[in-house]
């Protein structure tokens, strides 16, 4: 089956579709498992299935969007390039969390730079911030082991089941075109994707509404057969507010943010995320 993996979208199309852009900002929490750490509590099953309780039962979208980053790749193989530039692992929180941050910064201003170049503009702020001159070639390494991210071990088989049942699967991510081809390509990923949707067409990050409203408007579907599948909290608040459905994939205990609308799918992992939307 041939993969498509460029976003295509008229302006005309971009405009109709998100004509009333509020951004919607929600804090979410980061968290990455230190190698030889004991692993962060997860919720139990029964903790997640009371988060869930109270929606009414709703009809099951048929299209399944997936963010790429700590969703499906595994950004904590970064930490030994954090760990050889700033003598501290912990480096890799500050630097993914500036990251987040400023490329919603840059969506309040109605400026735009790609993910790349907001992500090394980040990485010097952290090193003004920590005094430490980061060569380079260093930087590059750094930007170019994003693209090599490795898949979580829970991705692969539960995209499988997740395509066997027939499920439409895209990406949405706030990665640029070029970035996202290279990650799924590297992680043994592109297969089970129909599309690759970059925030590109829009020329705004994550959370922001028209992200989502565009997305939607390109596939040719109604919000409301459309499922985010993401690890951020801030993720699932967008999609939402712009009235998708959405399963949150509580990687290493993160919680949901709490002014936000409640997922009818919560899950520690992928496996139980997957359950959930087969069952």
């Amino acid at each position: 089956m041939r993969m498509k993996t460029k976003l295509s979208i008229t302006r005309r199309e971009f405009v109709m579709a998100a004509s009333s852009m509020g951004p919607a900002l929600a804090a979410g929490s980061l968290m990455f498992a230190e190698p030889g750490a004991a692993a962060p509590v997860k919720p139990s099953a029964a903790g997640l299935a009371q988060q869930s309780q109270g929606r009414a039962v709703q009809a099951k979208p048929r299209v399944l969007v997936f963010d790429v980053n700590q969703t499906m790749l595994d950004v904590g193989a970064l930490r030994p390039h954090f760990a050889r530039v700033f003598g501290d692992p912990r480096a890799l929180e500050e630097w993914f969390t500036l990251l987040l941050q400023y490329s919603m910064v840059v969506t309040l201003a109605d400026s735009y730079s790609d993910f790349g170049t907001v992500g090394r503009a980040a990485l010097e702020m952290l090193a003004a911030t920590r005094k430490v001159q980061i060569p380079a070639e260093e930087q590059t390494r750094i930007m170019q082991g994003v693209l090599t991210l490795p898949a979580h071990p829970d991705i692969a088989p539960n995209l499988t089941r997740l395509r066997a049942v027939g499920f439409r699967m895209v990406t949405l991510t706030n990665s640029s075109s070029s970035a996202v081809r290279s990650q799924l390509q590297n992680a043994g990923l592109t297969q089970f994707f129909d599309e690759s949707i970059s925030v590109e067409f829009a020329r705004r990050f994550k959370p922001d509404l028209a992200v989502y409203r565009g997305a939607a408007a390109h596939l040719g579907v109604q919000p409301g057969e459309l499922r985010l599948i993401a690890a951020h909290a801030w993720d699932v608040f967008g999609a939402m507010k712009a009235g998708w459905h959405a399963a949150f994939v509580a990687r290493n205990g993160i919680p949901l943010f709490p002014l936000g609308p409640t997922p009818d799918i919560v899950g520690p992992d992928m496996t139980a995320v997957t359950d959930s939307i087969l069952a």
